[in-house]
């Protein structure tokens, strides 16, 4: 008896030592980014699915700085991604197009400008063959900048937002589109997207009642 409790002592030291051993193994570091040009709090938003499962954070609004407290390895790939993303804010090219689009054109005559050809098969899948311009505006920007312009009776509004490299998009927030109405803005829509460089996002905007017309907004952002 006495043997087998010498036995299990020495298996249970065995043990301690072993999970010391792990833990030092496990060990944490502690690090603190601070951000020039973005903000921490969105910082931690981009990184809160890399913590490791002993990960954690804690953010620092007025010095505008992140620590994380992680396992080295998860440290550096974190500090990796948010040294790319606390750049300076980048230049984008923003063309916004507002076309009005009909069905049942290929009957009676479809209208598809030389302007809109790159529109007429994305708009077919939407059954819409005819297409006439309403004008047309293009923007140059950087993050954080506001863009206006006015489209015939029409008038866009919006910001740059901020580039995220990870998916290769451009935030365009606050977008409003507003009708002219004898010299005052009736808005017609508001909304914030995310826009894939060098691909064209078509959103409706309108549907006339009893008709087969719709209002369509069109943009494309590249560098």
């Amino acid at each position: 008896m006495k043997r087998i409790a010498v036995v299990l002592m020495a298996f249970l030291f065995v043990s301690a030592a072993l999970a010391d051993t792990a833990d030092v193994g496990k060990s944490l570091s502690v690090r603190t980014f601070q951000f020039k040009h973005k903000q921490a709090d969105k910082a931690a938003a981009m990184i809160k699915e890399r913590l490791s499962a002993d990960g954690s954070m804690s953010i620092q609004p007025t010095a505008n700085s992140l620590i994380v407290t992680d396992d080295p390895e998860t440290l550096k790939a974190i500090a990796a991604v948010l040294a790319k993303y606390d750049a300076p804010p980048q230049p984008f090219h923003l063309t916004v197009r507002l076309v009005s689009a009909a069905r049942g054109g290929k009957t009676a005559g479809a209208r598809i400008p030389d302007e809109l050809k790159d529109l007429e098969s994305k708009l077919a899948l939407l059954r819409y063959d005819s297409i006439e311009s309403l004008g047309a505006a293009e923007f140059d920007g950087k993050e954080g900048e506001p863009g206006l312009a006015n489209l015939a009776t029409y008038r866009a509004e919006f910001n740059f937002g901020e580039y995220d490299p990870a998916s290769d998009t451009i935030a365009i927030t606050d977008f409003k589109l507003s009708r002219i109405d004898d010299g005052t803005l009736a808005p017609m829509m508001k909304t914030t997207l995310n826009l894939k460089l060098g691909q064209t996002f078509i959103m409706g905007v309108t549907r006339q009642p009893n008709s087969q017309r719709a209002l369509m907004m069109v943009l494309s952002a590249r560098r």
